[in-house]
């Protein structure tokens, strides 16, 4: 009796060794219930929903993760231009240096936001990224993306308006917008030309709500009586290291226009 106990449970484990075999087996199908890409300045983290294994290949600069997406490295070269920051088109300043940021160099402006965002409503966040735009308006983004996949590219900075691409962008390994050219770069042609062929992104949104108007300038009045100066202030808006009656000119100008964020 103990002999044939012990053969049934060989034979059970067998089975279910042969069973668990079968559970694992590889097939070309691609799962994909959710997921996304975040980035930063140091790291990508490409993550989706629905299966609890997964298992990532690399070569030659692509990459394949098994049983879900089909991610690669993108490199998404930009151009971009501040209005407040700019110094007569030649360069943009050094806002950071002149802001007291002890490790800004004079190449630098300013950190800005860009943001990858889906093609269809509700414009679901892809990927995101904080870098320093230097004074000559020219960066690279990198990160993990799906295989041509279109997609706004966004410009977020601490006093201008938030600003999108004209369209959704095909996104290869190696990809060039630039939103100087001209205003219609910009979704709803939401640029100001401050040279003869140069665009830029409108000033004044210092609290961040979307419009240039009289909600932002309390914060400029209060800084400017203040003599704010040699901080890292959204406040400077022409970005010179004093908050004066020199950054009142651009608000003005701008919340006259009544300029307010362009988004789909």
């Amino acid at each position: 009796m103990l002999i044939t106990i012990r053969n049934s449970c060989i034979i059970i484990l067998a089975h279910v060794a042969t069973c668990s075999l079968q559970a694992q087996s590889l097939s070309q199908q691609v799962i994909a219930s959710a997921g996304g890409v975040m980035t930063s300045s140091a790291a990508s983290l490409s993550f989706t929903v629905g299966e609890t294994q997964t298992q990532t290949f690399t070569a030659a600069g692509h990459t394949l993760t098994q049983g879900f997406q089909q991610p690669f490295t993108l490199t998404l070269h930009l151009k971009a231009w501040l209005q407040g920051y700019d110094m007569a088109a030649v360069s943009m300043a050094s806002v950071l240096m002149n802001q007291g940021v002890a490790t800004a160099s004079p190449d630098q402006t300013d950190s800005i936001t860009i943001e990858l965002r889906s093609a269809t409503p509700p414009y679901t966040l892809v990927g995101a990224t904080q870098q320093i735009i230097p004074t000559n308006g020219v960066l690279t983004y990198h990160g993990l993306t799906t295989i041509g996949q279109s997609c706004f590219i966004v410009i977020k900075h601490r006093n201008h308006l938030e600003t999108w691409s004209a369209n959704p962008v095909l996104l290869t390994d190696n990809t060039n917008y630039d939103f100087t050219t001209t205003a219609t770069q910009a979704y709803g042609s939401n640029q100001v030309e401050v040279a003869p062929g140069l665009f830029a992104i409108y000033s004044g949104d210092m609290n961040q709500d979307g419009f240039v108007d009289s909600f932002d300038f309390p914060l400029l009045d209060i800084d400017i009586f203040n003599g704010v100066s040699g901080v890292y202030a959204s406040t400077d808006l022409n970005g010179d290291g004093f908050v004066d009656s020199f950054d009142f000119p651009i608000f003005d100008l701008n919340s006259f226009n009544g300029v307010s964020a362009m988004i789909p």
